[in-house]
């Protein structure tokens, strides 16, 4: 058997507990899992090929053609896919109708059908058994029937086709007659209308000279858009001439703002005394030039007044150019309120003109609406007419072809059957047994309250954990010898007690569990040996007096030990015997008394197991199960600290927790839990030893 022991720091330096997976959970219940989906499977797939048996299908398709879409669909902009699959549809529940199935019930093959004859509502029956539906992406229809007469389901579909083509046939040429008729009744209508309309529309035109209203119309239109374009131009000219007086009336604007400056250099140009009055300016400039060789110097008289007569001169050059700037200005205001005063008068003109033609287009319009709705009143009834006529012409070449509908393929008997759901309901039934086996797994899962993995422990107690160990039991009382490989998986456990020790001055350790079969005795021997191969002088003591586990493994049952100590009547040295390990020392249980329980409670115990205590390094004392006899809260007075044993997937997070509580009551200092029978595969921290150990008290 493969041991594996996982020594574990305190429960604050454990890794964190994470989310128990689905693959987890049922790797953990793989047994229910598979008892329960083999049940269920077996007894599913056992009923199912037993009461299931294989059917026939026995199929027929119906061709349905499309219909010309005027005929049957008077609105020309109806989808006509939407149309035509409302028409298949219609067509597949006329196959299965009252009329159809009725007619075939009355054929003399049918009636003696099992089907008809054994049933007391045939119709019904019928109308239940057929199915019919459309094969997406075709014109086709398929008419089957399962069961396990197919020679029955061949002739019932025959027969129920013959019956709706027959009366597809009655019903389509009575249909075809009477739409006939009514279209030719519908044409004879129109065509009356339309001769009405044509002398209508004939006598209007001579009586009322609408024709030649018609042109003049046109022509009043045209002279309309010519003065429409005059209005616009006259009213932007008498728009822009207001502008410009506005400007040249503003007191803060500027006078020449409107002024053409070529047009008023020019002005200024053509007048004379303008003129000559620079041509004197500048003969006086000119002058100056001419006075050194002249001998003028600055005294002369005229080098003396050329600047008075310059000064005089510039000053009639200014006040000649503001009389003609006057002049030009006021005789652009003239020009500009004339040019209003021709804009103004031009529109109000025009305005006049547009109106009187308006008047008369409104009476020609009037002329023209009489003629125009008795010309749409003609087309409209020639159109309907021709609409009349092409339906006409479609139900006469409809008349004369094959039939829309008929039989593609004809219901063919099967060789085997060909309807076997049996695998597929055998592939669900199997789905649904794993599923059951899932859920159970999972239920059990969650209504398991015991221990799995040593990460648990810490949460739900409060203490660390030492270790956790993988073995499988054996027989209770066959010989144990210690093997070296035992040493390094319970190394790990030993060592962290060592560390207690050394911390705590912890020297001797009570060895317990809640319940029986924890294995506590098994590593309690173990650790015994561990401790002792270290070097140190180890005392085991069997305080189980009932069990007496490690005293029967030792083969130690006939020698005296911890009942004759405790009654006095033999001395530590008579009942402490060396083990199979150097350095490790044994005090059996000694003969069995029932009151034991009674000597662990004496005052002088307490002392006196202190004395033989006293002579070892470490003490590892195997007591009974806490919750099973009290003899284990006595012992956990007189020892250092308490060691509590937990089984995984036996021992349970109630029963811990109470053997906790009661040792604590007493005062018991419980240190640790060790984990035993752990699968490795649950534990996520720490590391693994496998050996070979076998054990179960």
């Amino acid at each position: 058997m493969a041991t594996s022991c996982a020594p574990s720091a305190p429960s604050g330096d454990a890794a964190p507990e994470s989310g128990t997976s689905v693959v987890r959970i049922l790797r953990e219940r793989w047994l229910t899992l598979t008892l329960v989906t083999m049940l269920a499977a077996a007894g599913s797939l056992g009923a199912l090929w037993r009461f299931v048996g294989a059917k026939y299908e026995v199929s027929a398709t119906v061709h349905v053609a499309p219909v010309v879409r005027p005929i049957l669909f008077s609105d020309p902009d109806v989808d006509i896919t939407r149309n035509y699959r409302q028409y298949v549809l219609t067509e597949a529940a006329n196959i299965v109708g009252s009329a159809v199935i009725d007619a075939a019930i009355n054929m003399p093959e049918v009636r003696a059908l099992p089907i008809v004859a054994e049933s007391d509502d045939p119709m019904a029956t019928i109308q239940d058994a057929i199915r019919v539906q459309p094969i997406q992406g075709t014109e086709l229809l398929k008419v089957s029937m399962s069961g396990g007469e197919p020679q029955e389901m061949a002739t019932l579909i025959n027969a129920v086709l013959t019956a709706y083509l027959t009366r597809k046939d009655v019903k389509q040429r009575e249909w075809d007659e009477k739409i006939l008729s009514s279209l030719k009744a519908e044409q004879t209508e129109h065509e009356a209308k339309l001769k009405v309309k044509a002398r209508q529309l004939r006598e209007s035109s001579v009586e009322q000279g609408l024709s030649s209203a018609e042109d003049i119309g046109l022509l009043v239109d045209r002279w309309m858009s010519d003065m429409q374009e005059q209005l616009t131009q006259a009213s932007k000219d008498k728009a822009l001439a207001e502008a410009r007086l506005a400007i040249l009336n503003s007191e803060a604007g500027a006078p020449d703002a409107d002024l053409d400056p070529a047009a008023t250099e020019d002005a200024l140009g053509r007048d004379l005394e303008l003129s000559n009055l620079k041509d004197q300016l500048r003969t006086v400039e000119l002058g100056a030039l001419g006075d050194a060789a002249a001998g003028r110097g600055p005294g002369h008289p005229d080098v003396l007044n050329r600047p008075a007569l310059i000064a005089a001169l510039n000053e009639r050059i200014d006040r000649r150019g503001a009389e003609l700037q006057k002049t030009y200005v006021d005789s652009r205001r003239r020009e500009l309120e004339s040019s209003h005063r021709t804009a103004t008068v031009t529109l109000r003109v025009l305005e006049q003109e547009m109106q009187k033609l308006s008047e008369k287009r409104a009476g020609l319009a009037g002329q023209r609406s009489v003629l125009e709705d008795l010309r749409h009143e003609r087309e409209r009834i020639e159109t309907a007419l021709n609409q009349v006529n092409q339906k006409i012409w479609n139900v006469e070449v409809e008349q004369n072809r094959a039939s829309r509908i008929t039989v593609d393929s004809p219901p063919r008997v099967p060789e085997k059957p060909n309807l076997d759901k049996r695998m597929k309901y055998s592939a669900v039934a199997v789905l649904m047994s794993v599923m059951l086996g899932a859920g159970t797994a999972f239920l059990r899962h969650r209504m398991d309250t015991s221990f799995q993995t040593p990460e648990e422990i810490p949460e739900r107690l409060g203490v660390r954990v030492l270790g956790s160990v993988q073995f499988v039991d054996q027989q209770r009382d066959e010989p144990r010898v210690f093997d070296e490989r035992f040493t390094e998986p319970i190394r790990g456990i030993s060592t962290t007690l060592l560390a207690g020790s050394a911390a705590r001055g912890v020297r001797t350790r009570l060895i317990t569990s809640p319940t029986p079969g924890s294995g506590k005795t098994s590593l309690a021997l173990q650790l015994a040996r561990s401790l002792a191969a270290t070097g140190r002088r180890v005392l085991l003591v069997d305080a189980d007096n009932v069990g007496q586990g490690v005293t029967r493994r030792l083969q130690m049952q006939n020698q005296p030990g911890l009942t004759d100590l405790l009654l006095g009547q033999r001395t530590a040295e008579e009942t402490v015997y060396s083990g199979d390990v150097p350095g490790l020392h044994v005090l059996p249980s000694g003969k069995l008394d029932e009151r034991f329980g009674d000597f662990l409670r004496a005052k002088e115990t307490n002392s006196r197991l202190r004395i033989v205590f006293a002579s070892y390094d470490e003490v590892i004392v195997d007591s009974p199960p806490v919750l099973a006899k009290s003899d284990t809260v006595a012992l956990a007075r007189i020892v250092d600290e308490t060691v509590l044993i937990l089984r995984a997937g036996k021992s349970t997070k109630e029963e811990a927790y109470a053997a906790q509580q009661s040792l604590a009551a007493v005062g018991g200092n419980v240190t640790g839990v060790i984990l035993n029978a752990v699968d490795p595969r649950r534990v996520r921290y720490g590391y693994y030893y496998n050996y070979h150990y076998t054990g179960s008290a």
